[in-house]
């Protein structure tokens, strides 16, 4: 046995390599080779750092996966906002008036003075809805009424001074309203990253609702989309429109007197 060949073997194994690898490399015996690894005490406990090896292998080449997909997605959304270019006002309009037609609280049958109301938990979302209301539909500030709807498990503190800065209004104008937590609840969106999510109601705006109704109507004339080739009738039921969101209990709408929504 040459010493030197032993060092070369225990100093192998401990790098990781297999026992067949070590033995073509120098040319031994298995039993010589498992008797030289036995009293460097890496007979047993080698197996268990070939497995962390392979482990850390694994997760080294899923992180760099990861990191192309990241990359071909920021590559993909840059692109796609060049595409877009810039937003005129007539791009904000009908943006605003989809993103009512989606989200905001129309006017029924058995409600035909429902206000605008729009309840969201996207940022993003509730600044362009903000946004078009100001330049749009020319709302005043002092006609716009905020409620942060979050359940009594969340922060509340916390979700108002995210929301006052996100939306630029002061943190004294968000009306708070509570929802009972369930312990039993599988919803995924608790914890620091949770601040509910925030109702806007415009005062004195059924006018400005019906308007919007037209929009709306607007819009499926101008896709060819319209219900039976033609417009719907004022009041009638749009499918799936919830007035408000599940997470509001006892709202109720108010009656208008003076109103709103001449647009300019």
């Amino acid at each position: 046995m040459k010493h030197s060949e032993l060092q070369e073997a225990v100093h192998l194994r401990r790098q990781g390599v297999s026992y067949e690898a070590i033995r073509a490399r120098l040319g031994i015996a298995k039993s010589t080779l498992w008797r030289w690894l036995k009293a460097d005490g890496l007979v047993e406990t080698q197996p268990q750092r070939l497995t962390e090896l392979k482990r850390q292998a694994q997760r080294k080449g899923a992180a760099t996966v990861r990191a192309q997909y990241l990359s071909r997605a920021r590559a993909v959304k840059a692109e796609a906002r060049r595409e877009l270019g810039n937003c005129s006002p007539r791009d904000l309009f009908m943006i605003g008036t989809a993103l009512y037609w989606a989200e905001g609280t129309k006017q029924k049958p058995h409600n035909i003075a429902q206000r605008v109301v729009f309840t969201n938990s996207d940022p993003a979302m509730l600044r362009v809805f903000l946004r078009w209301l100001r330049d749009i539909c020319h709302v005043p500030n002092e006609l716009l009424t905020f409620e942060l709807c979050i359940h009594t498990s969340g922060d509340i503190e916390a979700a108002k001074r995210f929301w006052s800065a996100i939306l630029q209004v002061p943190s004294e104008r968000f009306r708070i309203r509570l929802k009972r937590h369930r312990r039993a609840s599988s919803r995924r969106n608790v914890g620091a990253r949770y601040v509910g999510l925030v109702r806007i109601t415009v005062q004195r705006s059924a006018q400005l609702n019906r308007r919007i109704a037209g929009w709306i109507e607007g819009l499926c004339q101008l896709t060819g989309e319209s219900a039976n080739g033609k417009p719907s009738d004022f009041g009638s039921e749009y499918p799936g429109s919830i007035p408000g969101s599940p997470a509001i209990h006892g709202v109720g709408p108010g009656n208008d007197t003076t109103e709103i929504g001449q647009r300019r």
